[in-house]
């Protein structure tokens, strides 16, 4: 067994080499033996790998005694919500998420929709894949939905006069139309429509929407209809781009903002879990509500649920909500995002202008052999070089001066290291951003 395939955050790898229906199998047994599971939800997203992975998956999971509730193809979020909404005690999805269609792999959650990755139980499942996990009783399979419920979640929770507004919805081919397609009836929305044909091979561009490439098809629909914005969304629906009505994309963080903005009063503010790198205008923004986290799905929705924090976001696009048992919802997102545009009788940009007080680079990825000597040297180059602005070490490294401040952190599910610099001036972040750059060559 290829064990590259377990992740930081979850199981991943291509089909059939390094994920395969006897590997799927025996983690769906050594899932339910790890979580002393009696009931276990299992989705599935759209690839075409993914049946025959899901067949694997109920077979290794029921061997082990498990009582098993199969959902169907479905929506990640979907997949979080059913298992709170049916008690279970974890669950399976099959999905890679926005990788490329050879891809396919394995989120595990335990009780509560929690998510089980390296630092709270992954490493253990992958231990147990060495016995035998067969229960002398096998449990049961049964198909089920809570799909109206979930709908009913979301027209609940996003309530609002948003009829007026012209707007497009980019699904990727992913499965985000499992969802969207009966709640957009429910709301009496008429969106323009691309890639709502669920399709696991993604002809029309990769269900990777942070690239810039991948939003190209929406913006130019943007432009074309006069639409005011418009949404994408990945292959398994958990992550959400945002376009304005220029088809420009709303950095992650300002998404968040206008979220903040929109739910918090004069007596109450919303308090907000956020990705360390978001922008230091929203961290201005939030203040005292504000809390920063490392990067990841994983530790935003674990420290929201440590402070009982409201919102939560990451710059990869997860917003992550109380009302979901601190889970993501994409669609909940889009939701509130249509209304805060309804209301206001503004544009998109000119809602996130004041947002734009610094020059922001975005993150810049940079390929290195991630051994730790190396990533040691690198951040002890950092650490000296940057001795004289104010450090911190949550995650990597991040340096404050008054005038800028950057993050330099190792990724943990690819060979880069990702930095992102943020100034008051372009002229200066550029600045900066190539002394970052050079000093990270120089180590290498």
């Amino acid at each position: 067994m290829n064990q590259s395939t377990f992740r930081a955050y979850d199981i991943r790898g291509i089909y059939p080499d390094e994920l395969n229906e006897e590997i799927a199998g025996r983690i769906a047994g050594a899932t339910a033996k790890f979580l002393n599971a009696k009931k276990l939800v299992m989705g599935e997203d759209a690839r075409t790998s993914s049946p025959a992975l899901r067949k694997a998956v109920l077979e290794g999971a029921t061997k082990a005694g498990c009582d098993v509730y199969y959902i169907g193809q479905c929506t990640t979020p979907l997949f979080y919500f059913s298992v709170n909404n049916l008690g279970a005690d974890g669950g399976i999805m099959v999905t890679a998420s926005h990788n490329p269609p050879q891809y396919n792999g394995l989120k595990i959650v335990g009780r509560g929709g929690v998510p089980i990755y390296s630092g709270s139980g992954l490493k253990d499942i992958q231990k147990l894949l060495e016995l035998d996990n067969t229960s002398k009783q096998a449990g049961s399979v049964e198909e089920i939905s809570v799909l109206n419920q979930y709908l009913n979640f979301l027209v609940r929770e996003s309530s609002g006069k948003n009829k007026r507004i012209r707007f497009v919805i980019d699904a990727s081919n992913g499965v985000a139309p499992v969802v969207l397609k009966p709640l957009l009836e429910k709301l009496n929305l008429d969106p323009v429509l691309l890639n709502f044909d669920i399709d696991g091979n993604f002809p029309n561009h990769s269900p990777d929407i942070s690239k810039k490439d991948n939003l190209q098809q929406l913006k130019n629909k943007i432009i074309e209809t006069g639409a005011d914005l418009g949404f994408a969304f990945d292959g398994d629906a958990d992550r959400l781009t945002v376009l304005d009505e220029k088809g420009d994309k709303l950095p992650a963080e300002f998404v968040v903002g206008l979220l903040f903005k929109a739910q918090s009063g004069l007596f109450r503010k919303l308090k907000v879990v956020y990705d360390l790198r978001f922008s230091k205008s929203i961290k201005e923004l939030v203040g005292k509500n504000g809390f920063p986290s490392p990067t990841g799905y994983v530790y935003v929705r674990g420290k929201m649920e440590e402070i009982g924090a409201d919102l939560g976001g990451e710059l990869a696009g997860h917003f992550d909500f109380k009302e979901m048992n601190y889970a993501e919802s994409a669609m909940l997102a889009m939701l509130r995002i249509l209304n805060i545009v309804a209301s206001s009788g503004k544009t998109l940009s000119a809602l996130v202008e004041p947002f734009k007080k610094y020059v922001n680079s975005g993150e810049i990825n940079i390929e290195i052999n991630q051994n730790d000597s190396l990533r040691s040297k690198i951040m002890e180059n950092f650490k000296n070089k940057y001795s004289d602005g104010k450090q911190n070490f949550l995650d990597g490294i991040t340096v404050e001066y008054p005038e800028w401040w950057f993050n330099a952190r190792f990724s943990n599910t690819e060979p880069l290291i990702r930095i992102v610099v943020e100034a008051g001036t372009k002229e200066l972040m550029e600045q900066k951003k190539e002394e970052l750059i050079l000093e990270i060559k120089k180590a290498v």
